[in-house]
């Protein structure tokens, strides 16, 4: 896992006035709005006594601990108590999601929150949220959801095809140095039951695309003669073997409220298919090293991603898991924010 990037980390939505405990990168978190309706993220601990913040309650833009009164405000600061702090986040709403920047460099050295495609249009598509947890690294499961190569055998019988398993050669683009896109023709199978009638006999390929941006960031795009069917994934990594994919569906057909119980029904289908493949992938960490793994051609997205994190771990910004590097850790350790640095700088 990676620090000092922005992490999509839970929907807009389910963020409220109300604290609200999350768990991303293993941090206990607490998420609230103040009362203009701008997000506020921070650890989730009384600087004073330790109680949980997520028990105490929103009084003005002011976070009150529920066991001592220790009143914090949104910067992390506690009031009147300049030398007591909270570890708090920048954080941004877009696209649906709350965006939560894990770590303390400063703003004009921070790399954006990346410009995503089609979520603000909501008049050519329809929207749906949704959520999936996994018992595997997050980093497993947003590689699996770009890999096109699986597609084949764990979705044969869907929109995969055993018979012809073959991936095309094809290119891979980079639009920003943290996102790597592609776009796959891939041979579906013969259409069943009332399909059938909606296509020929002999289907053309489908035109797929793929893409993801860092840090947890995922696309799949379907483009098939019905319409498009588009899902954008934030893969949060709540700890080192636990990740919960926050989705969101769009699509261009069948856009009335009537047909989200199916389209719903349609992306938890899939991701039901991956789920025993990817929680059983050994080791269970993404591996640093590219070549600690065999890979083919059709692997590029996959190893694009790993290349692109590599310069950010060189540059220390791994968040490495306890248990492997830091057997003794009793806690683990909090990841600093841009407040801690000030106070430390002051």
């Amino acid at each position: 896992m990676l620090t000092n990037l922005w992490y999509g980390i839970e929907f807009s939505k389910d963020i409220s006035s109300k604290p609200k405990q999350l768990q991303v990168l293993n941090q206990k978190l607490v998420a609230y709005r103040k009362a203009d309706g701008k997000p506020v993220l921070m650890q989730d601990a009384c600087p004073r006594c330790g109680a949980s913040l997520t028990l105490g309650k929103v009084i003005g833009d002011m976070l009150v601990c529920a066991k001592d009164g220790v009143s914090v405000g949104s910067d992390g600061m506690v009031t009147n108590q300049p030398s007591l702090y909270v570890d708090a986040y920048p954080c941004e709403d877009r696209y649906g999601w709350l965006f939560g920047f894990m770590g303390d460099v400063p703003e004009s050295e921070r790399i954006p929150i990346p410009e995503l495609p089609y979520l603000n249009d909501h008049e050519t598509y329809t929207h749906i949220y949704g959520n999936f947890e996994w018992n595997a690294f997050y980093a497993r499961v947003l590689e699996n959801g770009v890999d096109a190569s699986h597609t084949p055998f764990v979705h044969g019988g869907s929109f995969g095809n055993p018979d012809e398993p073959e991936i095309e050669e094809y290119q891979v683009e980079h639009p920003v140095p943290t996102s790597t896109r592609a776009t796959i023709h891939l041979t579906p199978q013969p259409s069943k039951g009332l399909w059938r009638f909606l296509y020929k006999s002999k289907r053309e390929p489908v035109r797929t695309v793929v893409q993801w941006w860092l840090p947890n960031i995922s696309l799949l795009e379907v483009h098939i003669p019905l319409g498009d069917l588009i899902i954008f994934n934030a893969h949060v990594p709540i700890n080192d073997h636990t990740t919960v994919s926050k989705y969101i569906a769009l699509r261009t057909f069948f856009k009335g409220a009537w047909a989200n119980k199916d389209s719903h029904r349609r992306v938890l289908n899939i991701f039901n298919q991956d789920k025993a493949v990817v929680e059983a992938q050994r080791p269970e960490l993404l591996p640093y090293d590219i070549g600690e793994e065999l890979h083919v051609k059709s692997d590029s997205v996959q190893i694009e991603f790993r290349r692109a994190r590599q310069p950010f771990f060189d540059k220390g910004w791994g968040l490495y898991p306890r248990n492997a590097y830091m057997p003794d850790l009793k806690q683990e350790p909090v990841i600093p924010s841009p407040v801690r640095k000030k106070i430390n700088h002051d």
